[in-house]
């Protein structure tokens, strides 16, 4: 089986990321993972980007983080893709499928309601699975659902409790969605690491959109076994 990261953060875009790139690819490696999701706070988020820039340089700066995980990886032959997780007050969703050159022709994602956004997003032909749907936190003030809106759920999160991932896979059942399972890293000390196995190998985000819809994606849950170099 071929081990997929769908939900990582990378510290040059997410805020509360300390992960950088060497970092990144040698835990996976290390792990048994083929291949790595990148998924940054988008510009709803804890980004690093400067909001007051003009849009498409936003966008740029937002792939930067990507693209020194993409560089690494392929120097080290560790598959390496660009989604993002987008933010509505502590709700967040995993958004596959759009690129850079998509988001530049779309400002006004960022002024459409969260459920007018997932509609765009699936009628664009891109996956969004609601993350960590059961997480509580002091910044969250209410725990929000969307399961008609979304095309799948985190049903494994490695960095949330097992009552966390419970619920989650209770209403992924009750909706008939996709599964999905994810790291959530932000460190590379974290005990657990998630993810999802496929019997191919996933080589692009169309692959891995048609692994989850097809239901040829499984989450898992493993510890992590990274070492650092001394």
């Amino acid at each position: 089986m071929y081990l997929l990261e769908t939900h990582c953060h990378t510290k040059y875009t997410s805020a509360c990321s300390r992960l950088d790139a060497e970092t990144l690819v040698s835990l996976y490696l290390q792990n048994g993972y083929s291949g790595v999701v990148v998924t940054d706070h988008f510009l709803n988020g804890n980004t690093t980007v400067d909001r007051t820039l003009p849009w498409e340089r936003q966008i740029d700066d937002f792939f930067i983080g990507y693209e020194k995980v993409k560089e690494e990886g392929e120097k080290r032959g560790l598959c390496v893709l660009a989604a993002f997780e987008y933010s509505y007050f502590g709700t967040d969703f995993l958004v596959y499928g759009m690129d850079g050159a998509f988001l530049k022709k779309h400002p006004e994602i960022m002024r459409m309601s969260v459920r007018a956004f997932l509609s765009f997003a699936r009628a664009n032909g891109a996956l969004c699975v609601q993350a960590h749907p059961y997480r509580e936190a002091d910044y969250i003030d209410h725990i929000r659902l969307f399961p008609s809106d979304c095309g799948g759920v985190e049903t494994v999160n490695a960095a949330r409790d097992g009552r966390c991932n419970r619920l989650a896979d209770i209403l992924a059942e009750a909706y008939s969605l996709p599964k999905t399972g994810g790291s959530d890293l932000h460190a590379a000390g974290q005990k657990l690491l998630s993810g999802v196995e496929t019997d191919i190998p996933i080589e692009s985000i169309a692959d891995f959109i048609a692994a989850v819809r097809e239901g040829r994606a499984k989450p898992f849950l493993k510890e992590n076994v990274f070492s650092p170099p001394k």
